[in-house]
């Protein structure tokens, strides 16, 4: 697939309305959307998106208006890829397109199966989603959605994949093994039988796992389960709270952790694991003789590494009035201010977690598992670097190296040069099972990713991580966060003003232009809302603002 082509596709996305945005959504993904909507069932048993991904530009071709236009044109486009021409008849059609008699199924989840999924259900909350554009990954294009109420973290993050797809955008790794940690714990061993408790238990390993594996039969039949088992001694330590009064008598040194490491296929697997943890506990305690105490899954799994990394020339590098050098060193201090300072450091994760848990809500994943994933693995200690125990540190990772390959074609100087980013995360997706079959919306948002297996899943989230990383270090060190921000921000400050006039006209719309409120505070440098009431003021009557000053 060209890349350029792919790109154009989108061009001009975010300028156009709600509607242009869902009815390009239809034409580029018939498949997907032109099946019915699963919003009316509690539970839908089958999923409604195809499970063969089409790409956009594949999509594209196989909608009833690509085939029309084909056939009046008697061209092969269908066959052979579509063309700019025919793209541009399909951006014209969208306008007759009427979906108000046919709801865009991404929308608030419904109450009644919101009630079915947790406890004294009284509603829902709703959050924007938005596309994330211009993503190369293992030179595939992916479009992602991502579901965030912050402005300018979707136009960040595809301003960022743009740059670094301009030259072969991201590469992606992640292990073969989608798996997730039970822990057990045994307590009250006395000190002199410990060795011998860790050795019976590594001489009953296999029969363990077989053992432990009966408690995920359904796991194991898919090609998953228990596939290993470790042990650690834990160091007991005093309470830190000095208030703390002592209710146990025993006072034994260490604790022994049994660790039963669980293939979950593509499923979250925390029920799994949570479930082995019980079900293997008094096994253990008979083999060890110790008290059985907490038995439940651990949300870090460094076995479960997936890394995002780009490699582009300083060339391509330039932004706003910077040079591509300039970029490059702005963002390599950054960087390392991060590293030795965890006031920065915390931020610098922040921003990247943006996309990252973004993405998560869009799809249905355990956000907060993966949040304090993260920032466990942003400690050295947890790393494996001891050096600096506990010291926070940047989970991205920048540099600029030389390219020898450029440097045999006789480049010089900075020609040879490469700026490279990588992240690293221990992180826990799942694509099967759970909530994602139970919420309409996560179903959709799959399709539109491409049906991703786990393993693809958490490569995406990755490099969206890694891209907005990427652009907030970019906006940070050349124009400031706050410029391209309040630009967006200024929008949410209009329409709030807004409201109020809406409410009072009984319209769908203001008549009022929110982007001109915006604008005009932009031009102002006033992006505040009383800047906007008093726009409004200026081009209102005072009988339909009068009761906008609860605002």
């Amino acid at each position: 697939m060209n890349p350029n082509l792919h790109g154009s596709a989108w061009s001009g996305f975010y300028k156009k309305t709600l509607k242009e945005r869902q009815n390009q959504l239809k034409i580029t993904f018939p498949d997907l959307f032109d099946q019915p909507s699963p919003a009316t069932s509690i539970a839908p048993s089958v999923s409604p998106v195809s499970s063969v991904y089409s790409t956009p530009l594949t999509s594209i071709c196989s909608s009833p208006i690509s085939r029309k236009y084909s056939e009046e044109n008697k061209s092969n486009d269908t066959l052979n890829g579509i063309n700019n021409e025919q793209f541009n008849y399909l951006i014209k059609k969208l306008e007759s397109l009427n979906i108000d008699q046919d709801p865009f199924p991404i929308k608030g989840l419904d109450e009644h199966i919101a009630d079915k999924m947790i406890e004294n259900c009284v509603g829902t909350i709703g959050l924007p989603v938005g596309l994330a554009l211009n993503f190369i990954i293992n030179e595939k294009p992916r479009i992602i959605p991502m579901a965030v109420e912050e402005p300018s973290v979707i136009a960040a993050v595809s301003g960022a994949a743009k740059t670094i797809s301009s030259y072969k955008g991201f590469t992606a790794v992640a292990p073969e093994r989608n798996s997730i940690i039970a822990q057990v714990v045994l307590l009250d061993i006395p000190q002199n039988s410990l060795n011998l408790a860790v050795n019976k238990l590594l001489h009953q390993k296999p029969n363990i796992i077989k053992f432990a594996n009966q408690f995920c039969a359904n796991m194991v039949k898919r090609g998953g389960g228990v596939f290993d088992m470790s042990v650690r001694r834990i160091s007991r330590t005093n309470n830190r709270n000095k208030k703390h009064h002592p209710i146990s008598s025993e006072n034994f040194r260490e604790w022994l952790v049994v660790h039963l490491h669980i293939d979950v296929c593509d499923a979250m697997g925390a029920n799994c694991a949570s479930t082995v943890a019980e079900g293997v506990a008094p096994h253990l305690s008979e083999l060890t003789g110790g008290r059985i105490g907490l038995r439940i899954l651990s949300n870090l799994n460094v076995e479960r590494m997936t890394k995002a990394s780009f490699r582009i020339p300083l060339s391509l590098l330039s932004y706003k009035s910077y040079t591509g050098k300039e970029v490059a060193a702005l963002i390599i201090e950054a960087y390392e201010w991060a590293e030795i300072d965890h006031y920065r450091a915390i931020t610098h994760n922040k921003g990247m977690m943006n996309g990252i848990d973004s993405v998560a809500l869009a799809a249905g994943q355990d956000w907060r598992a993966i949040e304090a994933s993260a920032h466990a693995w942003a400690c050295d200690g947890v790393r494996g670097d001891y050096s600096q125990s506990n010291n926070y540190r940047p989970l991205t990772t920048y540099w600029i190296e030389k390219d020898d390959q450029l440097a045999d074609c006789r480049k010089e100087g900075d020609d040879c040069l490469m700026f490279c980013g990588e992240l690293e995360l221990p992180i826990t997706v799942g694509t099967a099972g759970g909530v994602i079959n139970t919420n309409p919306v996560y179903l959709y948002n799959m399709g539109i990713m491409g049906n991703p297996n786990a393993k693809e899943l958490s490569m995406i989230m990755v490099c969206i991580g890694l891209a907005q990383n990427f652009a907030a270090l970019r906006a940070l060190a050349t124009e400031g966060i706050q410029r391209g921000h309040m630009k967006l921000h200024a929008t949410n400050i209009a329409f709030a003003a807004l409201r109020c006039y809406e409410d009072e006209t009984n319209s769908s719309r203001p008549s009022h232009d929110i982007m001109s409120v915006a604008r005009r505070m932009i031009e102002k440098g006033s992006i505040t809302l009383t800047t906007a009431k008093e726009l409004i003021e200026e081009s209102l009557p005072k009988s339909q603002i009068s009761q906008c000053t609860h605002m």
